[in-house]
């Protein structure tokens, strides 16, 4: 099962290659960025007998073996906010330039070529972090977001690296852009080099609260690189924007929710207008935890090719800006975390990095033909063969359906529901999963966490509760204020409706959740509740000590969540397991990362310690080397047996995958990415 969790990030089209970066658990968790030749898939398969008359791609399509392009022994990650991402960015020329994550740098390399650092060591009582990085068209510059950790704090900049070396080979300039905000990301400059769009920021917002969209003019003169005529076109209080991109026209898309829901807007640099796209209440865009998302691109006909979120899964649609309306194209994703659209020879082809409800995470391909053709075609769940292990076969893979339930606070609350595959006769026992965040969300796309339990006769579900993504602007302000309430609620209402409704057995029911889910999990475990079992990795249990020791990124989002600190401090204490252990009323099993930087090992000794001390039980792992989320193959099985080998004893499943009542063959199946570690 180690072997096959295998976490997936970036996607882009570039220099008629594809690329995307994939950890490898049984090399410490190192990420790799890797391309396959898009040229070669086409004549490999595509084009040539792949390819229906519909546009579809047939399952028997050729698809090559991935290169890697990042050079052997070199991880590449960003710890811009902690969480990174956008660590790499494919040059024109097949350049390919990389955060490297032991000195969080930025490097260049060619294949075949040596490696070379392009930003300078920094001072020695300084670190500093880079991400994001974007070439300049027509000039020797890079943009990037830089996160500097010096004496008096943290500093997020937007600055500009060279290209060029310096004497004796060394690393060229850097030179800081825009340092007006708390935050900074996504910078992204038009396709004649002569602006610069970027999203910024500032305490106590997250982006998803308050964020704006700013677009300066370019300079790259003789007094060195500098932006001018700065302004904000989207955005600010009671608005979150995010994804940025220029348009062929020239104009620059974007997404917003000004009208309740993340949808795509366009602004005119000519004429300063803007205009909203597409009003289908979905959602376009999720919650920035980690830098470079990208749901959508550009077709060469002027439409969008899009991922939206709609009813607890993840589709496919275009967006056609004349008539502002949204066609889905049927395909099997129902995850998808990242999205690339060809460009010239290679138009009309779109990447999608995602699972199905059966398969792990890959790399798909979707042909779209142009808009006077009909319809677009899709992908079949043919993937680029990643070399991935092959983990333990099960007879069968449970599928999530939408659920809905009432929620405590008024209104309905959602979950995705996955029933065991095979049947004992009885009611199953329920393991409920709280996602991260905890602005975050279920994800329905094939899952080892949730199938370890199913393939033991274990239902799961896996709550949607108030302060969700994808429900609209309303449903994700409805934590506000109530985190470790509100959200606990929902947990238990979800477990309680489904034990009324017959489906599970109301004497063996358990709650997991990590990170800001390990919370939720803890605060439902509660005397009288519906639990007898909760599992929390690397959650937090003192929301004091989150508030007073955490990152800069998160250090103000409790603001939001829970109330002002320190004006709030009895609030955060009475919602702080590790401060009122007796409010828990059932067996707890604590996995946490020895070197966690976000949520402290601390906060599980802590808990540990006080249940101990009431006699409950309380299991806890410590796992060294591991910091917020689990990356090495050796933790991720460790985890997995402590947590199947806890609950099987206090549920009563099985230690060992059973067979399905049917008697249906068994299949082959490999793992998918996990949910990005975070409080995200």
């Amino acid at each position: 099962m180690a072997a096959g969790r295998v976490s997936w990030s970036g996607l882009q089209v570039e220099a008629s290659r594809l690329w995307w970066s994939a950890s490898r658990p049984a090399d410490g968790g190192r990420q790799v960025v890797q391309y396959v030749w898009l040229d070669d898939m086409e004549l490999g398969g595509m084009d040539s007998g792949g390819m229906d008359s519909g546009g579809r791609i047939e399952a028997g399509a050729t698809l090559l073996p991935p290169y890697d392009a990042s050079p052997p022994g070199v991880a590449v990650r960003s710890r811009v906010h902690e969480y990174g991402g956008a660590a790499f960015v494919a040059m024109e020329d097949g350049t390919l330039v990389y955060t490297d994550g032991a000195t969080q740098g930025l490097w260049s390399v060619r294949p075949g070529l040596s490696c070379r650092r392009l930003t300078p060591e920094p001072p020695d009582d300084e670190e500093h972090r880079y991400a994001d990085a974007r070439p300049v068209p027509g000039s020797p510059w890079m943009v990037a977001v830089r996160q500097r950790h010096h004496a008096a704090g943290v500093a997020n900049e937007l600055v500009a690296v060279s290209r060029v070396a310096g004497r004796h080979g060394q690393p060229g300039a850097v030179v800081v852009v825009s340092d007006a905000h708390d935050f900074v990301a996504a910078p992204r400059p038009s396709g004649g080099g002569r602006r610069l769009a970027f999203v910024v920021w500032d305490h106590p917002s997250m982006p998803w609260d308050d964020s704006r969209l700013m677009v300066g003019t370019w300079r790259g003169d003789g007094l060195g690189p500098r932006l001018t005529e700065v302004d904000d076109v989207a955005g600010g209080a009671g608005v979150s924007v995010g994804q940025p991109a220029w348009a062929p026209d020239g104009s620059l898309w974007h997404m917003a929710d000004d009208g309740g829901w993340w949808q795509p807007y366009r602004w005119d640099p000519l004429s300063g207008t803007r205009r909203r796209m597409c009003a289908a209440e979905v959602e376009f865009h999720a919650p920035d935890w980690a830098l470079g998302q990208q749901s959508y691109g550009f077709l060469a006909d002027g439409r969008l090719v899009c991922r939206f979120r709609s009813q607890g899964r993840d589709r496919i649609g275009i967006v056609d800006p004349e008539a502002g309306s949204l066609v889905e194209v049927e395909q099997p994703l129902v995850t998808v975390t990242a999205l690339a659209a060809g460009k010239g020879a290679t138009a009309g082809l779109v990447a999608l990095l995602g699972a199905s409800a059966t398969e792990p995470t890959g790399v798909h391909l979707l042909r779209v033909p142009p808009a006077p053709a009909g319809a677009p075609g899709a992908s079949s769940p043919q993937a680029p063969r990643h070399g991935r292990p092959a983990v333990a076969a099960v007879a069968a893979v449970a599928v999530a359906e939408s659920f809905t339930f009432s929620s405590p606070g008024g209104g309905l609350a959602y979950a995705l529901v996955y029933e065991p595959v095979w049947a004992s006769g009885q009611r199953p026992p329920l393991v409920v999963i709280c996602h991260g965040g905890p602005t975050g969300a279920a994800e329905p796309g094939f899952d080892l966490a949730v199938q370890q339990f199913t393939s033991r006769g274990v239902a799961v579900a896996a709550v949607d509760y108030r302060g969700s993504s994808g429900y609209g602007r309303a449903y994700r302000q409805a934590l506000e204020g109530a985190w470790g309430v509100a959200d606990a609620e929902d947990t238990a209402a979800c477990a309680r409706a489904l034990a009324d409704a017959g489906r599970v057995d109301a004497r063996r029911m358990a709650v997991r959740g990590s990170s800001a889910g390990g919370l939720t999990a803890l605060r439902s475990a509660t005397r009288g509740g519906p639990f007898v079992a909760a599992v929390s990795a690397y959650g937090v249990t003192d929301l004091r000590a989150l508030a007073r020791d955490t990152h800069k990124f998160e250090s103000r989002y409790l603001d939001t969540l829970v109330g002002p600190w320190p004006a709030a401090a009895e609030r955060y204490a009475e919602r702080s397991p590790a401060l009122h252990p007796e409010t828990i009323g059932c067996a707890v099993l604590l996995l946490h990362g020895a070197d966690d930087e976000v949520v402290p090992v601390e906060q599980a000794t802590r808990l540990a310690g006080a249940l101990r001390r009431l006699g409950r039980r309380c299991d806890l792992h410590v796992f060294p080397g591991e910091g917020h989320g689990f990356r090495r193959s050796e933790t991720l099985a460790s985890a997995a047996a402590a947590e199947l080998g806890f609950l099987g004893d206090l549920l009563g499943f099985p230690g060992v995958v059973a067979q399905p009542a049917t008697g249906s063959a068994g299949r082959g199946w490999q793992g998918r990415s996990p949910v990005p570690p975070s409080m995200g």
